[in-house]
């Protein structure tokens, strides 16, 4: 099946007073239709700014090269006039902040409709008709009355499942969604995620989720890319990267997350050690090396992995990878 996204040897670089920032390096993936790839890091690892580049978002003073493909159509170096034409209709974006994403001086009622009429020519009566089911489907209640009202009067929840009705308004066949669940309660976190899985169900989009959150992608991901500095760490399906991680820094997350079959006031949650580098002064050899547990001198810190194919659809770039055990969530 063609990918909907193509992704491949992508690399981003910012100039700095200290030196050029090598935010992304050399990142591939596919998603295809259907399909929702989960992709996180902790801050800084490059998710953001790889959704960024794809989406031609980036200012211009980023180096960007590698290829970009939707639907084997490129996408890097396209006009700014051509890239407008696909953002919203063929590829959209939920942000992160949806009170800062939303206009406070529009109705949110106008500004879905205005998501339309950019790529549409319809009527009035179409547009606010297509508005009122674009409300009801992603859950907000009383539609009619919801449609003439601004951002602030919309709760925080609300607010988000607003920006996944414009996000999906022309039903693109990529959706991208960066934090959408970012300071929600868990009731509000799971109706979001509903939200999306039911639109994905309907329309058969091609999802990329960006997140810090490993129980979203537990429970919403079909496949997971782990990034670190800037670089792929592991790329598997979502059962085997939980169950049978191969990277250190994917162990070390998986870790960290906090367990219901632990004993109260038994072990504390795992820490990984150290901080990320920065992407100035990246270290000549695997980025993880000072924080990794199973590190050895001469060998990490000298050359990069790459990333290999561990299993079928299942890789790491590690040059430890079979010199200790397997790690999970099992």
């Amino acid at each position: 099946m063609e990918p909907v996204l193509s992704v491949r040897d992508l690399c981003v670089t910012f100039p700095s007073d200290d030196g050029p920032v090598r935010a992304v390096d050399h990142v591939s993936f596919d998603v295809h239709p259907g399909e929702t790839l989960g992709i996180v890091g902790e801050s800084g690892s490059g998710k953001s700014v790889t959704s960024l580049a794809v989406l031609g978002l980036l200012p211009k003073r980023a180096s960007i090269t590698g290829s970009v493909t939707l639907l084997g159509q490129p996408l890097l170096g396209r006009k700014e006039s051509e890239l407008r034409r696909l953002r919203g209709d063929r590829i959209a974006m939920v942000f992160q902040d949806a009170l800062a994403a939303l206009n406070p001086v529009f109705t949110v009622g106008s500004q879905i409709a205005e998501a339309i009429t950019e790529h549409h020519d319809r009527s009035r009566a179409e547009v606010r008709q297509r508005v009122l089911e674009l409300l009801d489907l992603v859950g907000i209640p009383n539609p009619t009355a919801r449609i003439n009202q601004y951002p602030h009067e919309y709760s925080g929840g609300m607010r988000q499942r607003a920006m996944i009705a414009m996000a999906i308004a022309n039903e693109p066949e990529l959706l991208i969604a960066d934090e959408p669940t970012t300071a929600l309660d868990v009731t509000v976190q799971a109706q979001v995620l509903d939200v999306l899985e039911r639109i994905q169900l309907r329309t058969n989009s091609a999802i990329l989720l960006i997140t810090h959150d490993l129980g979203v992608v537990a429970g919403t991901a079909d496949r997971v890319m782990v990034m670190y500095a800037g670089r792929q760490a592991e790329l598997a399906d979502v059962e085997a990267l939980f169950y049978e991680a191969r990277h250190p820094y994917t162990q070390g997350l998986l870790a960290s997350l906090p367990r219901l079959d632990r004993r109260v006031g038994g072990e504390k949650l795992h820490r990984i050690k150290g901080q990320p580098p920065s992407l100035v002064h990246l270290p000549p050899g695997c980025a993880f090396t000072p924080r990794c547990p199973h590190a050895r001198a001469g060998e990490c810190d000298q050359e990069r992995p790459t990333l290999v194919e561990l299993s079928p659809r299942h890789f790491a770039a590690c040059h430890r990878i079979g010199s200790f055990e397997t790690a999970g969530a099992a």
